[in-house]
């Protein structure tokens, strides 16, 4: 009896030691819609609740994603870079597609340490069988929609934007999983980022705190399609281009969520112990510039082209590797941060792959992945950045990343090869009425034998030193050639006919898994005992 009472003990004042984690992940989240990253007082950038974090954290001025939202959530999952991972974006139906299954997720890490792990909103991670999930790779309860993205109201898979289509397409199969299958009830109930909010808030509301929390909310917004309840459309109808419109009445309704989350840890008790790390999984998107439905019951409604965001002053965006691509909006928060380091701003590169190393570090457990060494993947790439971010060391562990095989990172340099491009830069106030034809994606550059920017110095990368400086960009070509060859390679097959066809036949015309199903009804049997 004294023995177990010890333990009890023990193991509590380990749980307190070790901090409550909330990581949010924001979809195509441009550098120039947040009022942290913008001087101007612009009137269409209302982020309050980002900003006042911001001041009470530390701003990662250069937190380093993909340009694309599978190979970034692929890397923040598996604590790899995304050349080691998933380099290219994958739908739910490839089978290929995410992380593969012997590799140990963060999630997994972090129950084995003890915490209570919950995931809620975007995956994009891979579903082909229920270890893809994410109840199969470690946490106890999600609530997420498998693919790049889906619609708010009605939360059916999104199949992509379309070419100057107004009129709204009819639903077609659902993306919305709970846990370990489709959450029927919840479908179609609301606005989904409303529905997110109501599972946080049991989550949170129903949280013992004598085990820490691990709860990573990765938000649909600001994703295509561009839709969000009337009331924050309302508050910019100033905005006359209605992407811009929408997508700033987007940020204000995630700004406004993510406020509200944070009340409710610190009316739990729990912010005090808690870091917050916010990153967005690649830049804002600056595609065409297409029609949007303005008669939908709710409001505007944009889902032809991809338009609205901006990366001002930054150059290119989503799908390009420029700074504007790749460099995300980051920054970390809440109680557990010591004071020294809060409202400073961090130079120091850090990769979303180097989240994986630091959770583990401050849950005490081994980031070391043994199942992927057996199965002969590669290692985790994942640097522990905590001693930077508390203030312990003024340098960054991370030096270079290998972004893809035509871009390194190295220091304060990039090295950009071959013709790239979504080369343009935004404007402050970008799309606008004249934007159509001369959008930044139209933009190209062509780095032939390389262009070489000084991104500490020169963010907009607007000089390229190459000419100037031939040595640098030849070590620079010769580390590039050197890394490209630890490239994990592998095959992305077509989407998987059977994925739609076992959705019907067995989800209800939900998006699940489809392969290796009889080990499904071992975990759906394991998590009704629990």
């Amino acid at each position: 009896m004294a023995s177990t009472l010890l333990v009890a003990l023990l193991f509590a004042a380990a749980s307190a030691a070790r901090p409550n984690i909330f990581a949010v992940i924001i979809d195509d989240f441009g550098w120039g819609n947040v009022g942290f990253h913008r001087t101007d007082g612009s009137k269409e950038v209302q982020t309050p609740n980002m900003d006042a974090l911001v001041k009470q954290g530390v701003l990662l001025n250069r937190h380093y994603v993909h340009m694309m939202c599978t190979p970034s959530r692929s890397s923040f999952q598996s604590g790899r870079l995304p050349v080691h991972v998933q380099l290219t974006l994958a739908g739910p139906c490839c089978a290929q597609s995410g992380i593969p299954r012997n590799m140990t997720t963060i999630a997994a890490k972090m129950a084995s340490a003890g915490y209570d792990t919950h995931f809620v909103g975007k995956w994009d991670a891979g579903s082909a069988t229920p270890q893809h999930t994410p109840f199969g790779r470690g946490y106890r309860t999600s609530l997420n929609y498998f693919s790049h993205g889906n619609w708010a109201w009605t939360q059916a898979a999104w199949e992509g934007s379309y070419v100057n289509r107004t009129a709204l397409p009819v639903p077609g199969v659902r993306d919305l999983w709970d846990t370990t299958g489709p959450a029927n009830k919840l479908n179609g109930t609301g606005f989904e980022e409303d529905l997110f909010f109501n599972r946080i808030s049991t989550i949170i509301n129903g949280h013992s705190p004598s085990r820490p929390l691990f709860l990573v909310y990765a938000a649909r917004m600001v994703h295509y399609p561009l839709q969000v309840p009337l009331e924050f459309q309302q508050r910019f109808s100033f905005i006359d281009e209605p992407h811009r419109r929408m997508y700033a009445a987007m940020v204000s309704s995630l700004d406004f969520q993510i406020g509200r989350i944070q009340a409710l840890l610190a009316a739990r008790g729990l912010w005090e112990n808690t870091l917050m790390v916010l990153t967005a999984d690649n830049g804002g998107y600056v595609e065409e510039v297409a029609p949007c439905n303005l008669t939908s019951p709710h409001g505007i409604e944009c889902f032809s082209g991809e338009a609205g965001a901006s990366n001002f002053p930054l150059r290119g965006g989503k799908y390009s590797p420029f700074e504007g691509g790749i460099r995300s909006n980051a920054f970390v928060s809440g109680g557990f941060l010591p004071d020294a380091v809060r409202g400073t701003t961090q130079n120091g590169i850090v990769h979303i792959a180097d989240w994986y190393h630091t959770f583990c570090g401050l849950a005490g457990v081994d980031p070391t992945d043994h199942a992927a060494a057996r199965a002969g993947l590669p290692p985790i790439d994942s640097l522990d950045v905590w001693p930077l971010l508390s203030g312990r060391n003024n340098t960054s562990p991370r030096t270079e990343i290998l972004v893809r095989e035509d871009t390194l990172v190295q220091g304060r340099y990039k090295l950009i090869v071959g013709d790239i491009t979504h080369a343009g830069w935004a404007g402050p106030q970008y799309p606008n009425m004249t934007s159509e034809g001369k959008e930044v994606m139209r933009v190209n550059l062509t780095c032939n034998p390389g262009c070489l920017f000084d991104v500490q110095a020169d963010p907009t990368e607007h000089h390229n030193l190459a000419p100037g400086q031939p040595a640098r960009l030849h070590t620079m070509l010769a580390r590039l050639r050197t890394l490209n060859s630890t490239i994990w390679r592998r095959h992305m097959p077509p989407e998987d006919p059977a994925c739609n066809a076992t959705a019907y036949s067995r989800y209800g015309g939900f998006l699940g898994p489809w392969l290796h199903l009889s080990s499904q009804e071992r975990a759906v049997h394991r998590h009704r005992e629990d």
